[in-house]
């Protein structure tokens, strides 16, 4: 079965249009959801050769993110 990203528009031009809707499900501002996107992916895609991201990695990559925008929603609500 083939990995189908959440998060894989992220890596094209139609990543303002997810990163909107994913800052209005999280609460968060647009450029909140692109920076932690970037900074969750760039160690992970440092020791990766190649221009393709492989499914093992972008899963990696997802659940890395999807953690730390639970934990700036939660820490916008307190």
């Amino acid at each position: 079965m083939t990995y189908n990203s959440p998060y894989a528009d992220l890596n094209t031009p139609n990543r303002f249009t997810l990163a909107l809707r994913l800052a209005s499900q999280y609460h968060l501002d647009v450029s909140q959801i692109m920076f932690t996107y970037l900074k969750v992916a760039e160690p992970i895609l440092q020791n990766q050769s190649g221009r393709t991201i492989s499914p093992t990695i972008q899963r990696k990559i997802d659940d890395r993110f999807t953690k730390t925008l639970q934990a700036l929603a939660a820490g916008k609500d307190a």
